[in-house]
């Protein structure tokens, strides 16, 4: 997981020079003796495929699909309880952080050092000798596809809420598209402004659309995976129409499908499984920050210190497999053991679960709440009966207006519960963010996190007055 090969070694301490992502000492300018020079690492096709496998490495990581952020955006939300002893976590729940917080800081860090390896293939994948256009779209759009993923995560977690229709010149993060391969002061950026951030992942997507093969592979992006995330960013963006087209592209390929609800966790080639992170057990060696690790009891292996929220249980609906109790590893969602309720999503006491970050349910979901707010209430209602009838429900009739709405979103708090989705999207709406110990009404500057102090002391072009309000 966080764990590079000396191979890959340099693109880490790249991405830590140029943004100050680290207590290091910011002088870190120098070659580490085991790295490998890019025209070194892409002199081959095998030395390019591998540089990609290093991108895809960096969403491993703690900071990113390896840890905090997924079950943060959980226990922060409506969805889970924290109850271990990591105080940083405890600040994060009960919406107090600081500049200085750990996990942020480590958020920040590996998204950029990802950002770093995508950059290193889309810079270098055309100079390899002998390499064929096919094989240069197929790298450049997987390496693509992994940036706007990344930023999506970023613009999500520092920057305020894109809004339809205004100039979205708030502030957001740090755009960096060239790799980088020293820490001269010439790197230092600005924070870039929302509709930059969000035009930039449009961008990315868009090409790799144009570049990737239709059917990828549900661990390496491809046209699937790239439609899926531009479903989901077009509906952060309020662009109705292009949402559901996105959606209905995914939902139309022959190799994806609705499954039952605890199928896609229980085999990790599913047909419900458009893009998922990949572990094994070797990736999380000594590991104590994977979601696994968190959502499982003591007994099974686990640290035991994230479970359903008591109000996640009595909010839902009687039959809702979901949130129903059953057996581990069960066909539902939810199972007890000595008197604590528990996920069945993350069950591997090895630690290999895979992170699902995209699924067929979701293109659901987001072609009906965009099709809802087209007006078009007849078919979002039927896609809203297909998932609630997977999920063990009866159908709903006559829904309507922000009922329909109310309706749809209720699902994805259940769909996509224990997956990291639930703070980002009481955040696009606008709706308080209540963590079980604490409440974030609209307005509150704890909504979005703080730009790490360290980034902001090692950035020339950053100063105090570009950090969060708040902080």
């Amino acid at each position: 997981m966080q764990y590079l090969s000396t191979k890959w070694l340099f693109t880490a301490l790249v991405a830590v020079g140029l943004l100050g992502l680290t207590a290091c000492d910011q002088t870190i300018d120098k070659a580490p003796e085991q790295s490998v020079p890019p025209d070194q690492v892409f002199a081959n096709i095998p030395g390019a495929e591998g540089a990609l496998t290093a991108a895809y490495d960096g969403l491993q990581q703690n900071g990113m699909y390896g840890g905090f952020p997924v079950i943060a955006a959980d226990f922060t939300a409506d969805v889970t309880n924290f109850t271990g002893s990591f105080r940083t976590w405890n600040n994060a729940e009960n919406f107090n952080v600081t500049p200085t917080h750990g996990p942020t800081v480590n958020l920040w860090a590996d998204h950029y050092d990802t950002i770093n390896r995508a950059n290193l293939v889309i810079d270098n994948a055309a100079e390899v000798p002998n390499i064929s256009q096919s094989k240069v779209d197929d790298l450049v759009g997987q390496a693509k596809f992994i940036r706007a993923l990344t930023y999506f995560n970023l613009v999500r977690w520092f920057g305020q809420p894109f809004e339809p229709g205004a100039e979205n010149n708030q502030p957001a993060v740090i755009l960096q598209t060239e790799a980088v391969e020293s820490t001269e002061p010439e790197f230092n950026k600005p924070r870039a402004s929302v509709g930059e951030v969000y035009a930039q992942i449009r961008a990315d997507l868009e090409d790799a659309v144009s570049r990737l093969d239709v059917k990828g592979a549900r661990k390496r992006a491809g046209q699937g995976s790239a439609n899926a995330l531009l479903a989901k960013v077009s509906l952060y963006q309020g662009r109705w129409q292009e949402a559901a087209d996105r959606a209905q592209s995914v939902i139309n390929q022959d190799a994806f499908s609705l499954s039952a609800p605890a199928v896609p966790y229980q085999n990790e080639s599913s047909s419900e499984i458009v893009f998922a992170v990949s572990f094994s057990s070797i990736d999380n060696t000594g590991v104590n920050a994977f979601p696994s690790s968190f959502y499982l009891p003591s007994p099974l292996g686990g640290r035991g210190d994230a479970n359903p929220l008591a109000g996640f249980l009595t909010d839902a609906e009687d039959g809702d497999i979901r949130a129903s109790l059953g057996e581990f590893n069960g066909d539902a969602l939810l199972y007890e053991l000595e008197g604590e309720v528990w996920t069945n999503k993350w069950t591997e006491s090895t630690l290999g679960d895979d992170a699902p970050v995209l699924r067929v349910a979701e293109m659901y979901l987001i072609r009906a709440e965009a099709l809802a707010r087209l007006g078009n209430e007849s078919e979002a209602l039927d896609l809203v009966n297909a998932i609630r009838t997977r999920a063990g429900l009866s159908e709903v009739s006559g829904l309507t207006g922000q009922e329909l709405i109310d309706e749809i979103i209720r699902q994805r708090r259940y769909e996509l519960a224990f997956e990291g989705d639930r703070r980002h999207d009481l955040q696009r709406l606008g709706r308080p963010i209540n963590s079980g110990a604490a409440t974030a009404e609209p307005g509150n500057n704890q909504r979005i996190l703080p730009i790490p102090q360290r980034a902001i002391d090692v950035n020339d072009a950053l100063t105090e007055e570009n950090q969060n309000p708040g902080y």
